[in-house]
């Protein structure tokens, strides 16, 4: 009874963990259309921008029209380097969809580099080459994106290198916790449940708190020992099973992101078929173990 345990926590575990990595495809490489911008830098060919004043300064970088995107998460990546920036410089990308209904404005969504570090971080001061990535979920959007905009603001003087960038589209969604995503519009997408920020925990600590539990079970009717507590719990156990399965219909239905829908899914899947499935075998146990005892006592005149 308690390896189909032990394989439930192991397949929850092995979920999150790829859930935290989802497949990226690259679909296109784009240059900027600045052609003379085009230098030598480090024995590769990249593009100068330079701000000498003091005032901020914005360089469309890209305009991609009619991307070739579904409703998947995406990013543009690239790499860069800045000399002296003063301020907080960013990269941004604005995303253009469809209205939402007829008459409506189209849907206007920004990514923008602003974290304090990382392939979302700010430009500022002087830096050799890092990755930079701006993403984008469009998760309850009401189509792909009609077009894709890439700007380069620099708020006071400094110099940015860019390399080109691609066009990478991913398997499922990602955090976005780093940089800023944000609308100018009212038709943003659906919000879930929980954010993606919080799917590794509910997989992370619900996983775990469901094998410990049913560990827990497991080693009690092996025992004998608090028998009602444990097939009342047992029961329970595949009640809150098929509560996730209905939860989970309910999320796809209302559109809710993969994230949501991912960690109902399994927990339902593993509630519902292991305690299902080893029910029998743990109220069996109870019966065996009572008959022995009745037995032993029978046997002793007790």
């Amino acid at each position: 009874m308690k390896k189909p345990l032990l394989i439930c926590l192991s397949l929850i575990l092995a979920l999150s963990a790829m859930a935290q990595e989802p497949k990226s495809k690259v679909l296109a490489i784009y240059y900027p259309s600045q052609k003379d911008h085009l230098v030598t830098l480090d024995g590769q060919s990249v593009y100068k921008f330079e701000n000498t004043n003091d005032t901020q300064l914005t360089i469309q970088l890209l305009k991609i029209v009619k991307p070739k995107l579904s409703t998947t998460a995406y990013a543009i990546t690239g790499r860069v380097k800045y000399d002296n920036v003063q301020g907080a410089g960013y990269l941004e990308m604005w995303n253009y969809f469809p209205p939402l209904r007829p008459g409506m404005p189209e849907g206007q969504y920004f990514s923008r580099t602003l974290g304090d570090s990382g392939e979302m971080g700010k430009i500022t001061g002087s830096c050799d080459w890092r990755d930079f990535t701006l993403p984008f979920d469009p998760t309850g959007a009401s189509g792909p994106p009609t077009r894709l905009e890439i700007n380069l603001i620099l708020p006071g003087r400094g110099t940015v290198y860019l390399t080109p960038v691609k066009l990478v589209k991913y398997s499922a969604g990602f955090s976005q916790s780093s940089g800023t995503t944000g609308s100018n519009t009212d038709g943003s997408p659906p919000a879930g449940w929980w954010s993606a920020d919080a799917a590794p925990w509910v997989g992370g600590i619900g996983g775990p708190v469901i094998g410990f539990f049913g560990g827990l079970l497991g080693w009690l009717s092996q025992k004998g020992r608090a028998r009602q507590f444990v097939l009342a719990a047992w029961k329970c156990c595949i009640v809150f099973g098929i509560g996730c399965l209905i939860a989970t219909l309910i999320a796809v239905i209302a559109g809710q992101p993969w994230f949501v829908a991912m960690p109902l899914l399994v927990f339902g899947v593993v509630s519902t078929g292991i305690f299902s499935a080893t029910w029998s075998a743990a109220r069996n146990r109870y019966d065996e173990l009572e008959i022995r005892r009745m037995a032993s006592m029978d046997a002793t005149g007790g």
